[in-house]
């Protein structure tokens, strides 16, 4: 009899960093866990005060919206234009018009459950969710143009930006990414014309209270992260704008909270620009996970987020170069 030789265990790099990483997390939470209890009280102040009330409303409204074929019916005038200029489908422009002012989770939402139900292309969902996901316009002028700012017209200004943006990076999408053969998914959901009102509005509650629950356990963790950060930082001789930059990195709404410490209007206005495009891990987190179910890459996706950074930033400047 031979003897069987045992299973040798094998570690690629990227494992290799996730595990490493990993136990780096829970030895810094282990040392800090008198501030990561406390940073956990105040995210969840910031989700109960402020976006459970904004996003779950818009979330819920996105998918009646987008179930009963509404959003469809109202952006039918401009979906030619727009369609031309992100190079995606007619169809896949409805989620679009959803997050330049419904925000973040409301087009990614609308466009996974488009793919699903076999309206648009696999490419077109992925296109799409790269390119619309941006704050909602009442965030823009809201929390940031009011709170951050002191005067709302710096908050339309950057929401301005942040769709110009958009348009710029569906221009890159049209002219630089081949258009692949359409496949359409076979649909997985009835039709929305054939369920009635009470089910699709039942099935939005449940939808968006689970995206509620993704989206402020990201926020928590990912605070709780920013707070141990930036107590190691605290000692860096480094810029408000770098430090406040690098943090926001992460989870855009404390980036953004951060901003208002920020001496000085351009360097406030170019941060906060940068966390628009970029949006912060802690979306692409919730992004990937409203997805898992779907199937798609998010190749393209990260890359026009970085892009989405540099360009946000570049306008914001252009901005306060013309500015009297």
């Amino acid at each position: 009899m031979t003897k069987k030789s045992k299973p040798i265990i094998k570690f690629g790099f990227t494992s290799a960093v996730s595990i490493i990483g990993a136990v780096f997390i829970f030895a810094v939470l282990l040392k800090n866990s008198a501030l990561a209890s406390n940073e956990v009280k105040n995210a969840l102040k910031i989700c109960a005060n402020m976006l459970i009330p904004s996003l779950f409303p818009l979330t819920v409204a996105s998918e009646i919206m987008t179930n009963t074929g509404a959003i469809e019916k109202l952006t039918r005038k401009f979906s030619s234009a727009v369609a031309k200029i992100l190079g995606v489908s007619k169809n896949a422009t409805t989620p679009y018009f959803l997050g330049l002012f419904g925000g973040y989770t409301s087009s990614c939402k609308s466009a996974v459950l488009l793919y699903q139900s076999g309206k648009i292309t696999r490419q077109d969902c992925e296109s799409i969710i790269a390119m619309s996901n941006m704050p909602s316009l009442a965030f823009m002028t809201g929390f940031v143009g009011i709170g951050i700012f002191e005067n709302s017209t710096y908050g339309w200004v950057l929401w301005i930006i942040a769709v110009l943006s958009t348009l710029i990076l569906g221009t890159i999408n049209r002219l630089f990414f081949k258009k692949e053969k359409p496949y359409y998914k076979i649909a997985t959901v009835t039709q929305s014309s054939k369920n009635s009102f009470s089910k699709i509005f039942v099935g939005a509650l449940t939808h968006s209270a689970y995206a509620m629950l993704i989206i402020c356990a990201c926020v928590v963790f990912l605070s709780v992260m920013i707070a141990v950060l930036s107590l190691s930082l605290k000692d860096i001789p480094l810029p408000d704008s770098i430090k406040n930059t690098l943090l926001g990195s992460l989870e855009i709404t404390q980036g953004i909270n951060s901003c208002a410490n920020i001496k000085g209007l351009s360097p406030k206005m170019l941060s906060c620009a940068y966390l628009v495009g970029w949006s912060g891990l802690c979306v692409h987190f919730q992004v990937i996970a409203l997805c898992e179910d779907a199937d798609l890459s998010f190749r393209k996706y990260f890359v026009f987020k970085i892009l989405q950074g540099v360009v946000c930033t570049l306008l914001a400047l252009a901005f306060l170069s013309f500015k009297p």
